[in-house]
């Protein structure tokens, strides 16, 4: 069970990692892609102006005055929409526009590698479940076995048993294992276990026996006491 819960833990924090960077990734890209777009339609435009105005003749003055300054607006728009540009391809660590091709095939592979944690992370989840129900059939099985002596005996082979766990997690992983993710795997399955509360519970009938045999010997001590 720690072994799978490594597993999930380590899942959903790669997919946590690539969730953060796509979230930044593909909106500057539609808004880069959006900036292409106009670019190219407001030039357009401009040439457009540009052809109409050389075409007007010099009296025309409110016609040449008119197109003038629409192509000045639009001379300020494509500035200030290449400037932007610049600074997401900057973003993208991008010189040129050629660039973009290569974060669009990162990003494609971002997307992939995040279904397959998704499948991985689902595929674990599942096998942890199994192992939980076949944990709940095998403790019915000791129901009859004394409390204190299973919690004994458990606790006898924990130490190798989890020390065996993370040797194999580390030979999987090698120089990407992280210890804090094992220690809050074996948490986890200590929680799912519900081990403290039973614990708990179990020191706490131990407790309670222990009181009423010393009570019992402090009746017979009385009783005896009594008979003299």
């Amino acid at each position: 069970m720690i072994i799978l819960r490594y597993q999930i833990r380590y899942a959903g924090f790669g997919k946590h990692k690539l969730s953060e960077s796509l979230n930044v990734l593909k909106p500057d890209l539609e808004r880069y892609a959006l900036l292409v777009q106009q670019i190219k339609n407001k030039t357009k435009e401009r040439k457009t102006l540009l052809a109409e105005k050389k075409a007007t003749p010099f009296y025309q003055f409110v016609a040449h005055n008119d197109l003038a300054k629409q192509i000045a607006e639009l001379t300020e728009d494509l500035e200030e929409l290449k400037s932007e540009k610049a600074m997401l391809l900057s973003s993208f660590d991008c010189s040129e526009d050629t660039g973009i091709t290569e974060v669009k095939k990162s990003v494609a592979a971002m997307e992939e590698n995040l279904k397959r944690l998704t499948k991985q992370e689902e595929k674990y989840a599942d096998e942890l479940d199994e192992a939980l129900r076949q944990y709940v059939e095998l403790k019915k099985q000791t129901s009859g076995m004394d409390a204190v002596e299973l919690m004994d005996a458990r606790l006898a082979i924990r130490e190798e048993k989890e020390r065996s766990a993370a040797d194999r997690v580390k030979a999987a992983y090698g120089e990407k294992y992280n210890p804090m993710m094992m220690h809050d795997g074996k948490r986890d399955v200590a929680n799912l276990l519900h081990e403290e509360a039973e614990a708990r519970s179990i020191r706490e009938r131990l407790h309670q026996k222990q009181q009423q045999q010393k009570q019992q010997r402090q009746k017979k001590a009385k009783h005896h006491e009594q008979e003299r």
